[in-house]
Order: structure tokens, then sequence, then C-alpha cells
């Protein structure tokens, strides 16, 4: 779908005189390093060699004819230009020695026998020559001969085919030529030659320099024949005979095609060999009159064949390429005032560049690009043409309507001459084609559809700025019905003009505006909604061109980083009435610039939208950028792209952007071999929907999310509040009862706008946050607002027409109100059953038909279980005994026994509540079963007697779940106030035990009792406070309180306590002991911290501060032989990938095992882990682990400390005080100062442990254990 666009043209005058006689020959070499171009121009007499340097020339030499010029090479090794004539003489021509004022010409030798043809090798290291003597002759860069063989020789050459009767002509399928095409035998001895042949040899490369071809009239067969050979000089293979085989030879650069020509009598064939010399296809030349082939060339990178050939008494050039195995003529090159192309090239480093030389004398440089050519308008009418010029015709496809595969197409526009540009006249629909040849504007008008033929509506020839100009115009642009914009080159100025003409009524033009610009003019593009003409020049100046007056001023809009072949013009902005211009550009390296910022360096090609840029990417992604958004904002997302990313498609490897279409939402794209694909892409699509929804067209939108599969909830999640306010509206154009259910069924609690679908400009943005609090409180009964406001809009306008949706809506509620849906179907079945039963049936769908018949049976209404159990298919052995036994029971025993069986146990206990006082004792089990103490506490909460039966069996219940202390309470609320004491009891809630002691009125003998039992529990659960108190208030044992408080370290409350009860000798034989003791315990405690700290630091340094151990080479060991038959448990796994760090079978297997573990395995690894052994993945964890928790330990101690030294103070204990007062403070010190390199991150390396199970493990591990925090506790004496 691509063509050739003439980017820039510039030209020199290199001869003073005319070289008019079509005789004449020019040859063209190029120093891609110092831009400079060599002409070698041969006239009757004399070769004159012309250096072209920023299009000023200068004659670099002048040496005699001697035969004609055979080959021209600039050699960038030597910095000289190989000039080689057909006597044999090679010359090599030095500018620099020019430069210097000596004389350039340098004289290699010569060859005796004359040069037919000589070709230097892609890499420039040899050369090849075919002597007069027809001998292939090798040499070296310094000419040093390697091999010298004769061309013709009977021998095919090493690579020959050799067939064995598969695939002969006579075993193939001939089509409509029948049997006898097979039998026909070709006489190859009556081949000859063309009568075009210029009898000369030619030589040609291959890209790589691996093989070469030559190709001459061999005198045994009077034919010309071609021999490949390999960089050695060996004959590999010899062409098939080819009848009337031309001179014409080149090998494409990639390697796969050698092109030659073929005159046949009815037509003209560019013909192709493989390297083995078979053929490999042709294509025919559209010339219809007297035409001769001259040469032909690959450009540099193999996409486009140029032919250089006379006709009509003019050589032009064409330009071919070839795509889906078609070759399109894209370009024919002529020169104005009926000059010729005396000589052609291509540059050997920019692909699409070509080097010319016309008969006036002039050097020409045209400048090709690739371009798709369409319309810019983004109107929603916009047929989507693309026009592909293949010669005297354009290729027309409106992708609006219909996508037609290349080569194929919806139809053709049929010019007077071959196409060089076409344009279209800027309107909504874009159905206007101006095609250009030379001067000459053809216009067309085409059908809106693609249906029917274009329609020839004038010719208009462009007016020239001026006399024997030696350019056409290019970059033609309509900008309107009568307006064309065009560029001209100025070869005085060496600049171009800007020109405008005008058209009148009778199709004749005149120049109303012109405008020289400074430079060469690149590219030209207007945007046909805005009516914004950019142009660009080829150093990346952007001006913005508009017609003032009548007269054509410019101004610079911008300057983009490099020049950019493709550019266009978007209006971005969250505001639709103030968007700002914004320049798109890409460069021939892959950067996409908005402005002069970089959108990205990998993009391949781009389009643009109405509302989104689209380009492709060298990472075979298609990225788009909405242009509803801040030009802050205009830019890629650093966010790695998700599923649901609409700014980001994978698309097929090299394809590239065709169009887009304005009206529907497609993107249409060329694979590297040519054929379409037509893709919806989300962002389009989403786009689509949401300008749906609010236009209010919800059946556009549902239409659309259907045929894409976009999840239905955006209709409603786009626009919540509009919605509900268009209900009516949404149920009258989405009318169809399936596509309502499709709707009713998709919906669910979440708003897709915000998960899936994310697309916000920002306007919209700020309207999200505001209204974001509001939304969740509603989004969590989205679907039963809608099911509810759906389900009344359905029933006030056809209950019967719209029953399955009805349905749908109460079985979409969550939860799903099925039993008003079976209410539903129950009313209708009393009117009409024939309606209820195919109800059902739908529903029966919707859900699971075992949960219809529970509801239904729950409903206890036995006719609409019997159609529900019916409809479901349901075995009648499974239900009629079941209901058959039910309607032998009362009421409310019936119904117990349904929510029994429904396993609704509250709703089954009061209906047997209900059934009688007779069948208390059965509530009684009923409710012990399922533990239905409080619904049955709500049941008989006004009869007491019930009530107390209820209250002790919920008692003993909780006794059994161990619920003592709740026993007790209930106990006493039913006045059993043993059980509530014995409940009391084992609880330990001694408080509430004496109360019901006192209560009890129990006997001072049975308190004491309780009061030691209470104590006892108590002093085991160390609540020794609470202990203490018993043993003082209830058992008067003033010695038990003090040591209770001793025990809980609790020193001031024991000797305040001894000292009330004037017991001075207990603070002798107890308290004194008891400080010594919770000294000494301490001073362990202090003693166990700091050995315990020292020994793990000491490790953890030593694990930290070791190194890997390097892989080494172990002594073959047979036990690893058979290393795939071990267990998972044997040990010599861990032996064999501690020491190799290869992919085996077995760390294979490990990882697919480690995959699936087993919750037991999980557990022993928790266990392994909790271990931390040593020299385990896991120690560094479980070291620092463990040193956190003596940092808390040593906290708590605080208080202990502090306690315990303001106690042993006053009993002049001193020295000890202040002794493990020092002591615990230099242990808090030592704590504080090594916190800051044990708690680092973990940074053990995995590789020097044994388990490649371990390390996985490890990769579990916290990065970065917490660090611990010491309280801050004044538990120091000052006085100390």
């Amino acid at each position: 779908m691509r063509s050739l666009q003439l980017l820039e043209h510039t030209c020199a005058q290199v001869t003073s005189s005319s070289t008019s006689a079509m005789s004449a020959a020019s040859f063209i070499t190029t120093d891609v390093e110092s831009n400079t171009v060599y002409v070698a121009v041969q006239t009757e007499d004399t070769t004159r060699v012309y250096v072209v340097v920023n299009l000023e020339c200068v004659e670099l030499a002048r040496t005699p004819l001697a035969g004609g010029v055979v080959s021209f090479t600039y050699l960038s090794d030597l910095q000289a230009v190989c000039l080689s004539t057909r006597d044999g003489d090679i010359l090599l021509l030095h500018k620099e020695r020019f430069d210097n004022g000596n004389d350039p010409v340098e004289v290699v030798g010569s060859v005796d026998t004359g040069i037919e043809a000589m070709a230097w090798s892609p890499d420039q290291d040899l050369v090849v020559l075919i002597t007069g003597q027809k001998n292939v002759l090798e040499m070296t860069q310094d000419f040093d001969t390697i091999t010298e063989i004769p061309l013709h020789v009977a021998e095919q050459g090493q690579g020959v085919q050799h067939s064995v009767g598969w695939g002969k002509k006579e075993t193939q399928f001939h089509g409509s030529a029948g049997k006898q095409a097979a039998l026909a035998k070709v006489d190859t001895s009556k081949f000859t030659t063309s009568p075009d042949d210029d009898t000369r040899a030619r030589i040609a490369w291959r890209g790589d320099g691996s093989y070469f071809v030559c190709s001459d009239i061999d005198p045994s067969q009077n034919a010309r024949v071609v021999r490949m050979y390999n960089r050695e000089g060996v004959l590999q293979n010899t062409s098939e005979p080819v009848d009337h085989l031309e001179h014409v030879l080149d090998w494409r650069p990639s390697g796969n095609l050698i092109t030659s020509s073929q005159r046949l009598p009815h037509r003209h064939d560019i013909v192709f060999f493989e390297r083995n010399g078979l053929r490999h296809g042709e294509f025919s030349l559209r010339e219809k009159g007297e035409h001769r082939v001259i040469e032909v060339a690959w450009n540099a990178d193999s996409s486009v064949l140029a032919i250089w050939l006379e006709s009509d008494n003019q050589k032009r050039v064409q330009l071919w390429t070839m795509n889906n195995y078609h070759y399109y003529l894209k370009q024919q090159i002529t020169l104005p005032n009926g000059h010729h192309i005396t000589g052609f090239a291509w540059d050997v480093e920019s692909p699409l560049l070509a080097h010319m030389v016309g008969s006036d004398g002039r050097y020409h440089a045209y400048q090709f690009n690739w371009a798709i050519l369409t319309s810019t308008s983004i109107h929603h009418d916009n047929a989507g043409y693309v026009a592909v010029i293949d010669g005297d015709a354009a290729l027309m496809t409106p992708f609006q309507h219909q996508n037609v595969p290349p080569p194929m197409c919806s139809f053709k526009v049929q010019a007077p001459q071959p196409i060089q540009q076409i344009t279209f006249v800027p309107d909504a629909a874009s159905c206007r084609l101006v095609t250009v040849t030379e001067y000459q504007a053809n216009l067309f008008t085409l059908p809106a559809n693609g249906h029917g033929a274009p329609q020839a509506t004038g010719t208009v020839i462009l007016p020239s700025v001026q006399d024997d100009i030696p350019s056409f115009p290019r970059h033609v642009t309509a900008l309107s019905d009568n307006e064309l914009f065009y560029i001209v080159y100025d070869e005085l100025a060496q600049s171009d003009i800007m020109c405008l003409a005008k058209v009148n009524d009778d199709h004749s033009a005149r120049l109303s505006a012109t405008k020289p610009i400074n430079g060469s003019v690149g590219q030209v593009y207007y945007n046909a909604s805005s009516n914004g003409l950019l142009v660009e020049t080829n150093n990346g100046v952007v001006y913005d061109v508009r017609l003032e007056n009548d007269e054509l001023t410019h101004l610079v809009l911008l300057t983009l980083p490099t020049f950019c072949p493709w550019i266009a013009m978007a209006r971005v902005g969250a505001d639709h009435a103030c968007r700002e211009r914004v320049v798109i550009a890409l460069s021939a390296r892959s950067k996409l610039y908005a402005n002069d910022r970089l959108l990205s360096a990998e993009a391949t090609s781009f389009f643009l939208r109405h509302d989104w840029l689209v380009f492709s990417t060298t990472s075979h992604t298609a990225r788009f950028l909405p242009l509803d958004v801040e030009f802050d904002d205009f830019k890629l997302s650093d966010d790695v792209p998700d599923a649901n990313d609409e700014s980001h498609r994978r698309v097929e490897r090299g394809a590239r952007i065709v169009l887009a279409t304005q009206g529907k939402s497609n993107l249409v794209l060329q694979m590297p071999r040519g054929n379409l694909e037509t893709i919806s892409p989300r962002a389009f699509v989403l786009a689509s929907i949401r300008e749906n929804v609010k236009a209010l067209d919800y059946r556009a939108a549902f239409v659309t999310c259907r045929r894409n599969r976009i999840d239905l909830n955006i209709l409603f999640d786009e626009n919540p509040q509009q919605f509900f306010d268009n209900v009516a509206l949404f149920v009258k154009q989405v009318n169809e009862v399936d596509y309502l259910n499709l709707f009713l069924s998709n919906l669910r609690n979440e708003d897709v706008t915000k998960t899936m679908y994310k697309h916000r400009s920002t306007a919209e943005q700020q309207v999200a946050v505001a209204e974001e609090a509001d939304a969740a409180e509603a989004l969590a009964n989205k679907v039963n607002k809608i099911c509810h406001a759906v389900r009344q809009e359905l029933m006030e306008l056809d209950q019967d027409k719209y029953m399955q949706s009805i349905l749908s809506t109460y079985v979409r509620s969550t939860p799903p109100d099925l039993e008003a849906a079976l209410s539903l179907l129950a009313h209708i079945r009393e009117t009409n059953l024939a309606k209820a039963e195919e109800a059902l049936k739908y529903t029966i769908f919707l859900c699971k038909a075992d949960s219809l018949y529970n509801i239904a049976l729950g409903m206890y209404n036995f006719p609409l279980v019997l159609m529900v159990a019916q409809q479901a298919q349901m075995d009648p052995r499974e239900y009629l005994p079941f209901l058959q036994e039910l309607q032998n029971l009362d009421t409310y025993y019936q119904r117990f026994k349904i929510d029994d069986h429904l396993e609704r146990h509250g709703k089954a206990l009061k209906n047997l509540s209900q059934a009688g006082d007779e069948r208390f004792n059965e509530v009684i089990d009923y409710m012990n079963k399922h533990a239905l103490y409080q619904t049955s506490l709500e049941i008989y909460a006004n009869k007491p007697n019930e009530k107390k039966v209820i209250l002790d069996a919920y008692g003993a219940y909780l006794d059994s779940k161990t619920a003592y202390e709740e026993a007790g309470i209930v106990y006493t609320m039913a006045s059993s106030l043993d059980k509530a004491l014995q409940s009391y009891r084992m609880a330990s809630a001694w408080r509430e035990a004496f109360a019901l002691a006192k209560r009890l009125a129990l006997s001072n003998q049975d308190t004491q009792a309780l009061a030691y039992q209470l104590l006892d529990q108590l002093k085991d659960k160390r609540r020794f406070q609470e202990a203490a108190t018993i043993a003082q208030d209830y058992i008067k044992d003033i010695e038990e309180a003090i040591d209770c408080f001793l025990k809980g370290s609790l020193w001031h409350e024991a000797t305040r306590l001894a000292y009330t009860h004037d017991r001075e000798d207990l603070v002798e034989t107890h308290i004194k002991p008891a400080l010594i003791d919770g000294y000494t315990h301490l001073d362990e405690d202090m003693d166990e911290i700091t050995t315990q700290f020292n020994k793990q630091t000491a490790r953890l340094k030593e694990l930290r501060e070791k190194k890997p151990e390097p892989t080494q080479v172990l002594p073959n060991d047979d036990t690893l032989d058979n290393i795939d038959m071990f267990s998972d448990t044997t040990s010599m796994y861990s032996q064999f990938t501690r020491y190799t760090q290869a992919t085996s079978r077995v760390s294979t297997a490990s990882s697919s095992r480690s995959s699936r573990k087993s919750s037991k395995q999980k557990r022993r690894d928790e266990r392994k882990r909790a271990r931390g052994k040593k020299g385990t993945v896991f120690e560094e964890e479980y070291l620092v682990s463990s040193l956190k928790r003596l940092y808390e330990r040593a906290s708590i101690m605080q208080n202990d400390m502090g306690n315990l030294l303001r106690a042993l103070v006053p009993f002049d204990y001193v020295d000890e005080a202040r002794m493990i007062q020092s002591k615990f403070e230099s242990l808090l010190t030592h704590l504080k100062d090594a916190m800051a390199t044990i708690f680092v991150p973990l940074k053990l390396a995995q590789m020097q442990y044994a388990s490649q199970e371990e390390a996985e493990e490890a990769s579990k591990v916290p990065l970065e254990i917490e660090k611990p925090v010491i309280a801050s506790v004044q538990w120091k004496l000052q006085i100390l």
C-alpha cells in the first residue's frame, strides 16, 4: 500500500556544452563519507570527470576516449576513483592531488587485450574483469592477479543440478494446455540473442561479496549465457537456456535474485534467476511502442528495481517494487524539455537516493521516500481511500467500507500517463482525487462507498514559474476545489520556490502566488480538517504557510531535532474549544516527536485519527495516545502495560500502519509480505463506545460491545446517573429480549472504567476523584439497583414479552432473589400454566434446578414444587415419597420438616415451637442438636418455665465448650446458683464465686475450701496479686499472702503487708531471702543474655564476612552417575548441586516438585526455617530474629530491675544494688551500640549453601527484619 514520493530534487550544471546525442553516456559514483559525487561524461573524443560537492561542479580530469568507459567506481580505501576503459587502461583519479594542484591521474596499468567488463566487490577488496580474450580475471585491490580462467567453457559448474527424474516437465501439471504440453520438446539450439543486445559482457556481485555473476554471448551457442562464480573465481552454476536474453545484469543485494531482461515477440520481460541458474519468475514491461532496456539496477536495500530504458525517443528511468508477488511501477523519472537521462546510479548508502545525469549536462539528485497516499480528513464521513500508484493507474480502496487485499483493489483510476504524484481534495468524504504527471494534473471524482466507477472531471496544466526550469513540480497538494500548492526547484538560487495555482472553471490555471523558501523542502502536509499547511525543510525547520492578501507567507513554527520525512498536525488538549496545535513527526531513525518532544525512539509508522495518535514500533506493538489530554500528559506512560491496557497492543512482526478509519473502530495494518490485516483496537472501540454512551445511543454502544467482546458493564459505568435517568430509553433502544438478557447476565458489582478500561482525560479525572467516595458506596449495590430499575421499566412496558428479562433481574440480584422469581411464576401459573412452564424453563437455565426446587419447597407451595421438579426432569422417586409424607402432617410440623430438610434450622425451630406444647421436649432435643439456644430464648422469652429449662441446657453446653465464665452467667440467669458457682470456680472468676458463696450462705469451712481451691488456681496461672488478696481476705493467712507477693516480685506490697500486720519477723524470714533470690535470678538472666548475644553476634559477623566459595571441579564421583535415580530425600542431591552451576535433570525435577509441595512438606520447611540450622540459608534470619528477642527481653527486664533496686537499697543492700545496676547498664549500652550492625538487610549469597530447595525458600525471606525498640524506662537510682 506504499508509494514512492519524491521528497527532494536538486540539480547542478556539470558540462557547459550539451551532450544531446543519443549515444552519449555518463557514469556516476559517490563518496558517502565526504558527500561527494563524481561524474564521468563520455563525449566523442574524450572522457571528462567532474566532482560535485554541495552542487558546486569542478572538472577533475580529462582523458582521451580510448574506446569508452567500462567501469567508474570510487574506492574508499584508496580515496580515489577507479576508471577503466574498453582499450584496457585502468586509471586512478585522486581528488586530494587535484586540491593540492598536482596531476590527479595515476595510470595503474593496462590489459593488452582490452577490458569488456569490470566490477569491484562490495567490500572493494577484489575486482573482476572480463578481458578482450573472454577470460575472467580476478585481482586484489592492489591489482595483483589471483586467478584467470576462460569465460566460455562447456562445464556447468560445481553446483550443477543433477536430475533424478523428480519434478521433470513431463510430470508437471500444465493446466489448460493439456497433456500435450508435457510432451512438447523445446529446441534450445534455436535460442539466439535479442536484437537490442549491445553484445557486451556484464559483471555483477552479490551484496555480501560471496559470489559474482558474468553475462556474455557464448559463441558456441550464439546466445547469451549467465554464469555464477564464487569469490575464489570457481564456476558454480550456469543459467538454463533462455531465448532472446539481453545484456542487462544486476544481482539483488539481498542475494536471492539475479536480474536480466528477455525480449519476446509479444512482450518485453524482466526475468530473474536463482544462484543455481534456474529461472525464478518475471514481469512484463508496460511500454507499448518501440523501446529498449539500457540497464537495470537494484537499490541498496533491495526494495526498488530501477530500469533505465529508451522509449519514444527519450531515455527515462522506471522504479519498480514488488509486494504480494506483484510488481508495481511506482515512479517514472523523465527530465524536462525532452532531455535524456544519460547516466543513472543509486546511492550506495541512502537506499532511496538516485543520481542522474541528463543530456543537457546537468547532474540531478532525487530523494524518494515511502508514503501512504490517503486523505488527512478526520471527519467521520471520510471514506478512508488509500491510493497505490501502479504505472498509469491508481489502485483505490475505501477502507471505511471494504478491505481488498493487494494487489487487488476496489477500482482503478486510469490516468493518461504514468502517475508521479497523488493528492486528495480536502473535504469531509475525501472522494475527489488529483493525479499528477510532470505538469499535468488530472481531476477525478470517486464513488462514495467504493461501488461504481470514478469520473474524470478535468485536466489542469500547472503553470511554470520560469522558462527552461530543470525540474517538474513536486509535493503537489490540493488546498481546496480551485487551489493547488506545489514546490519547484530554483537551480540558480539552489533552493525551492513555493507556488500557489488558482484553477478556473474551465480548468485553466494561473499562478496566483509564489514565495522562495530558504533551503530545500523535504515534506509538505495539509490538514484537511483544520486547514493548516506545513512545510518542512531538509534541516528540520517546520514553517506555517498561509495565504494573506494573495501572498504566501511562512513563519517558523518549530525546529525538529532532525529532518522527519513523515509529518502531521494534531489538536491536543482536554478542552475541545482551545486545543493546542501539535506537530507529529517521524524520522528515518524511528524517532517519533510531538513538536520537539521525543515520544518514542522505536516508532516505524503512525497515523492520526480524530481522537487518537496510533503508531507501530520495532518491538512489534501498536501504541495509542489520546488527543483529549493536556500536552504535558501527551506521552507514553512509564507503567508496564497489563492485559487491560488500551494504549498497548501486540501486532505481527514488521507490521506497518496503513490507516485508521475515522468512522469505524478499525486499524489497517500491512504485513512485510504485503497482506493486509484489519483489527479493532481496544482504544478505538472504547472511544467509540464512550462517544455513543455520551450521545445516548445505547444500541450502537451495545452492538459495538457485543461485536468486540467488551464487558457490557461499561454501558452503565461510563455514566451511572445518566443510565438511571434514561432506563426507558435504554430499554427502547435495546428492545430485544436476548440482548437485554445478555446485558443483565454480565452485570457485576465492579466499575470497569477503573479496573479493565482505564481511560480518563484530564477533566474526567478531576470529576472521578471528586466522586470516588460516593461511587464506592454505590458500587456495592450496583447490580441490585440496575436490576430493580430495569425490572420496573419492563413490567410497565410488557410483562409477557419481557418475562425472561424480568426473571433475569431477579436471578442476577445479589444475592439472587429466587423466591421473588418463583412467586412471580406462581402468580402466572394461576392464569396461564403454559407461560409459567416456559418461563420456568428459562429460570432453570439461569440457575441450578436443585436451588429452585429447594426454594419452592421452602415457600410451602406444593404445586409450584411439583412444577419445578417436572420441568427440571427430576426423578419422581426422589421427591414424591417425601412430598406425600409431608402432606399427612399438620401445618407447622409440616413446615418444620421442610425447613429441617432444607437445613434452615432456625426457621425449623420456630415452626416446631408453634406445633404445640406437647412437642417442647422435641424442641429441646432439636435445640441441643443444632445449638439454637439464642433462638430458643427469643421464642420462649415470655415463658419462664420453658426459659429456665433452656438456660440450664445452654449453661451445660457452655460448660462443655470450657466457656466457664459465660456458663456461670447463664446459670445465674436460670437461678441455678450451685451450677453457676462451679462454673465460676472453673473459670477462676473468684470475685463472682465469693459473691455467689455469700448468696448461697456457705459455711466458713466451705468458703475456706473454695478459697484454697481458687488460691491454687491463681498461683498456677501466676496471678499472684489476686492470690494474695484471697489469702489475706478469705483465708486470713498473712504469711501466705506475703509469699504470693514475693513470688510476683511485688516487693513493696509484701513489705507493706508485713509491717501493717506487725509481722516484722517475716521481713527477715521471707522478704530479705526473696530479695537475694530475685537479685541472683536477674544476675543469672543478664549473664545468659550476654553469653547468647556475644555468641550469636560473632556467628553473624562470620556469616556476613564469609565470601561464597568459587565453583571448583571435583574428582570423578561414581555415585553421581545415576543421579536421575536419586529420591527427593537423598543427600546426594544437595552434594551435587553444591558444586555445580549447570542445569541438570535433577534441578529441573526439583523445581517442578517444589512448585507442588504438599502441606506436610511446607510444614517441614517452616520447622527447618524456625530451627535455623547452622550452614543453611535460613541461619542469618534465625540469628537476627533471635537477637531481636534478646533485645525485647532486656527491654522488659528494665521494670523488674527498677523494682528490685528500690527494694534492695532500703534493706541496706546498697553494694549489691550498685553492682547489678552497673552491670545492667553496661548490658543495655552494649546492646544499643550493636543494633546498627545487626539489623541490616539480609544479604547472604544463596549460592554458597547446599540445597537449591533451600535457596528457593530463602527467596521468601524478608529483606530486612524490623529493628527492636528498647523502651525508655526510669529504672536507675540516682543515689547509687
